[in-house]
């Protein structure tokens, strides 16, 4: 067999034949390795991507983040729930913004957003000193933009709840409220995310009468003014009046929007 002018014999041929499809067969496997080496890459760098963007998103939400928190109506922190809950005549001494409360106990805070994005379905409710809610949720505005005040003012309504024969089960007046008064707790939403936060102020910081048991020395060291605690979700604290079965979602549903108004009054 003459091929390219060598005389080439059958047997070296077949030789021949048997290396060229050997090569091409490991061609095809190194091209095979590299392209799912490739496409492993590929694929790595896209989740790299992904998580990048994901996160890229996660700063930004954190960085338009809310936060609110409720001070005295002059702006000054609370450094005694007496400056905002008590048994007031009028919530503000200027005669423009005088509200009669007929010498029932008042609330008069300011809540303040000091984050960089706006606050929705801003909302506080109290706690006493064992973490529990001892009034309804109080609707402060519907939106707080970054930066802005909006200053809350009510009486401290009884709190009754009946059942449907109209027969009361639960109930607290509005001065147990004064006296049972330990935490201010503030919630609310952000508008880019739709994430819940809440903050809480405490009382009792630096105080003797808490002290003079013996058990509670730990409570002279701590500052005055009580630290903001800002915290992400809503407010775990349980109410000091039983739960409907309706309120199964507890507590992202509870008491703060016109729905949950019939599951309250059973």
């Amino acid at each position: 067999m003459i091929i390219c002018g060598y005389d080439i014999t059958l047997s070296v041929a077949t030789f021949l034949l048997a290396v060229f499809t050997a090569a091409s067969a490991l061609f095809i496997a190194a091209s095979a390795f590299f392209t799912a080496v490739a496409a492993s890459h590929t694929k790595n760098l896209a989740k790299y991507n992904k998580d990048l963007v994901s996160q890229n998103e996660k700063q930004h939400r954190e960085a338009l983040r809310p936060l609110c928190l409720p001070t005295t109506t002059t702006g000054a922190a609370i450094e005694h729930f007496n400056m905002v809950i008590g048994p007031y005549n009028t919530l503000f001494r200027h005669v423009n913004l005088a509200i009669q409360t007929n010498g029932n106990p008042a609330l008069h805070l300011q809540f303040v957003n000091k984050g960089i994005g706006p606050a929705v379905n801003v909302r506080f409710h109290i706690n006493n000193i064992k973490r529990q809610r001892i009034t309804k949720d109080f609707m402060v505005a519907h939106a707080i933009p970054p930066g802005e005040t909006c200053i809350f003012q009510s009486e401290i309504p009884s709190l009754n709840i009946r059942d449907d024969s109209g027969k009361l089960f639960s109930g607290m007046s509005s001065g147990q409220v004064v006296n049972d008064a330990y935490f201010i707790i503030c919630e609310y939403e952000s508008i880019f995310s739709g994430d819940t936060f809440h903050s809480t102020v405490a009382k009792g910081y630096l105080d003797p009468a808490l002290a003079g048991d013996g058990k509670n020395q730990w409570r002279l060291n701590r500052p005055l003014t009580p630290p903001v605690e800002f915290r992400p979700g809503l407010d775990p604290s349980k109410p000091i009046w039983p739960l409907p079965p309706e309120d199964a979602d507890y507590p992202g549903a509870f008491l703060n929007f016109p729905q949950s108004e019939k599951g309250q009054s059973k």
